[in-house]
This record gives C-alpha cells, structure tokens and sequence, in this order.
C-alpha cells in the first residue's frame, strides 16, 4: 500500500500530474521519453498511462481513478435527524490467516470451502446481529492480486478487523491491511487468530504490532483493542463482536433517511435469467425496489431487492448491503449510485458520465496502450496476448490490475486484448 494517494480523472496533463507528484515536470517527460513517447507539458496521458509511469518511477504513490458521478452525488452535513446506523466492518488480514473462518464463525456458515484456494475472490457482505444491534461485515480478498478490492473495502468502512495468526505473526498483507485501515481513517480492532494452536504466541504478535507498526494494545497502555479468538472454537468471537460495537459507539455513526439514496457499487456480475446483478452498499437514504438508479454510465430502475442472504426487501437503509436486478449494463466495481426522478433523468445522468468518459479519452494524446506498446517494442520482448473472463466486476479488475504489473525480466510481456465478465464464448477463443 502506497504511502500517498492520489485521485485524477480519466486524463491529466503532463504538468498537472508532475505538479500532484510533486516532481519535476522534466522528471516526467524524461520518463516518458525514455519510454518511447515524446510528450510536451500539456500533452493529455490516460489513468493508466499516469499509473504506468509512477511505477516506472518507483514513486511510493497510489492513483485512483475519480468517481464518474461524482457530479451528482449530493454532499451535506448530518442534519438533526439522522439516525444511529450499523457499523461497516471490513476484515482483512494476510491469506491462510483465517480471515474468511472467523466470519464463518460469527455468521454460523460455511463459506471456505467454496472458495479457491481458501482465498476470498471478491467482496462479500453480510449482517449479522449482537445484543440486538446489527453489524454490517465486509469479506475482503486476502491475496495479493485482489489488493484493489481490498483496499475498496477499507474506503468503505468504519472498523477494520485485522485477523493476525497467532502461529505466524505479522506478514506482508497484515502491513497492508494496516495501511489501508489508517489511509481510510477506520478504526483498527485487531483479532489473533488460531489461539487453538500448540504453536500460538499471541504476546509475540502483540509485540510485532506494539514495536513496528504503533498498534499497541489496550492492556499495554495503547488505544488499539486487540481480541485473541479462535474462528475453529469459537473462542472469544461473541467478546470480539462486542468490541466492535464499543469502538464504533465511540465514533457515533450515524446517517440521514430522508435524503436521496446513495452509496457504492461492491459487486455486479451477469446471471442468466436475471440479467444485471448489482451488489449495493447503501450509505444514505432508503432504497426501494421501483427506483431509478444511476452507477457511472449504468442506469435501470431497481426489478428486485434482496438483502445479503437472498430474502426480498421493502427497503435498505443505511449501512445495508443488498443486491439489486434491474440495470440496462452492468456497472463498474467502486462506482458511486445515486437515486433520480424518473427514466429520463437517469438516462441523461449516465449519457453525461459517458460522455465526460468520452470526452476525456478523445483528448488524451498519450495512452497506456501507446506506452506499453512501446515500452514492448523497446524491450524487444514477446508478447503474450491475454483475454481475461471474472464472475464479478471487482475480482475483473484486480486481475487485470495484477496482470498489468507482471515483469518476466524482459523476455514475455502480457498484452490484455480483451476483458470482461461472464463466461468464456467461442469468440473469446477465436
């Protein structure tokens, strides 16, 4: 996890970007030169082409891509009626730590063995309730090639639960869990995991976290409430629930009903039979089924409401995942989604962010495919044409992220000639 984020849109010139960087323009250009493209400073480069270079430039920098509805979503203040909401919880923590176990152990399911590897492969949302007060708990992907979708979900969330093995103490995606914790401003509860285990040093992992990365905990002097659990037993899950809510009582969550409904594309995914399927996490407002929904360049009116587990809904509220049917598209993954009047006005509110889509690519003289193309022809390397198929939107994207990042010492260069969700057809493979 980057040190430093920044968010531009589909384009940016050459000097605006080296003025975000806070380099030198010349520093820019001079990479950009030594890569085969000859940009002035007022040259236009794509999002992807400005993700390429702070690689190239080994900058400790994150870019983000900024939200297409942006424009319309609606920022005010709490006003004197807004209502206690459930916490949004993310639970993150390094792979084979027991991140996805221990969910299973508060939800009473089973969802591990489902997945590939033991490795969470897209978001997953759920509620569950504790002394009458519901939780909204978010699955993040715990391997390295979904740190997009992790990261996602930290920027949703009020508490991280960082999961840490007590046998295998801090590791890489522990570290970066805890920079995405603290780059959302969420407050951190760590659970150490696996304390049923011979080989299980909880005070160790409390050190490593205490000496190295300033988490310290409580019954040391710290501020960092830290649970030792066993997802296998069920050990102190209930006690580690109740301190999530301690901690977000602290924080006084709360939000407004009666405004326009908003919040955050997790999920989309096509499904024959139901066309669109949208996973929704409502931050204001109330969804209802019949509304007219717009999520980037994606419009529909909501078919069907379903919360986490299947079951249909009158209405979500605040803090509410849910999955919705009814787009014409499927979404962008992170997309932001906002209520409008009617059809029309929701037409026009996606035919504007298309086109601000549009507009910014027509002028931007450099793109990421220019680069890379004469990054490869630079390198004189083989390529290796790749088309890339997801079951969800979220899990699309950290591939291909991934992918993108791949070097194989200059000998094979991946080319990603095509992408998108759903199975793979006969055309794909033509």
């Amino acid at each position: 996890m980057a040190e430093k984020v920044i968010v531009i849109a589909e384009s940016i010139t050459v000097s605006e970007l080296a003025e975000t960087l806070n380099i030198p323009v010349t520093t820019l250009i001079g990479e950009l030169f030594k890569n085969g493209i000859a940009a002035t400073i007022n040259q236009r480069i794509d999002f992807e082409t400005a993700q390429i270079i702070v690689e190239e430039l080994g900058l400790d920098v994150e870019i983000k891509k900024k939200e297409a509805t942006v424009s319309v979503r609606q920022k005010h203040e709490l006003s004197a009626d807004a209502v206690e909401r459930p916490p949004i919880v993310a639970v993150m923590g390094h792979v084979d730590h027991g991140k996805t176990s221990l969910l299973d152990a508060i939800l009473k399911t089973k969802t591990v063995d489902g997945e590939a590897g033991g490795i969470t492969q897209h978001i997953s949302a759920y509620q569950t309730i504790r002394k009458d007060r519901t939780i909204t708990l978010l699955d993040t992907p715990g391997h390295e090639a979904f740190a997009a979708l992790r990261q996602h979900g930290a920027a949703l969330t009020d508490v991280v639960i960082i999961v840490v093995a007590a046998d295998d103490g801090v590791k890489p995606q522990t570290v970066e869990a805890i920079r995405f914790a603290r780059s959302a401003n969420a407050k951190i509860v760590v659970a150490i995991n696996k304390i049923d285990k011979e080989t299980a040093n909880p005070q160790l992992v409390k050190t490593q976290l205490a000496t190295e990365y300033d988490l310290n905990p409580e019954e040391w002097g710290g501020d960092v409430v830290m649970v030792e659990v066993s997802a296998k037993t069920g050990q102190n899950v209930d006690t580690l629930l109740d301190m999530v809510l301690l901690v977000s009582d602290l924080e006084e969550l709360k939000a407004d009903t009666d405004v326009s409904s908003e919040g955050l594309v997790i999920e989309a995914h096509m499904e024959q039979g139901r066309g669109s399927v949208v996973g929704l996490l409502v931050e204001q407002g109330v969804l209802k089924p019949g509304h007219f929904i717009v999520a980037g360049t994606a419009y529909g009116k909501v078919r069907t409401l379903l919360d986490f587990a299947g079951h249909p809904l009158k209405l979500a509220g605040p803090s509410t995942p849910v999955t919705v049917t009814g787009f014409k598209e499927l979404p962008q993954f992170g997309d932001a989604f906002v209520i409008v009047k009617n059809e029309k006005e929701a037409r026009q509110v996606s035919e504007r962010a298309r086109s601000e889509r549009e507009k910014a690519a027509a002028s931007t003289n450099v793109t990421g495919a220019d680069l890379l193309k004469m990054m490869t022809q630079k390198r004189d390397s083989q390529e290796l044409k790749v088309i890339v198929k997801a079951d969800v939107q979220g899990s699309l994207t950290s591939v291909v992220d991934s992918l993108r990042l791949i070097d194989a010492d200059g000998e094979v260069t991946v080319r990603i000639i095509g992408s998108g969700v759903g199975n793979i057809s006969e055309n794909d493979i033509r």
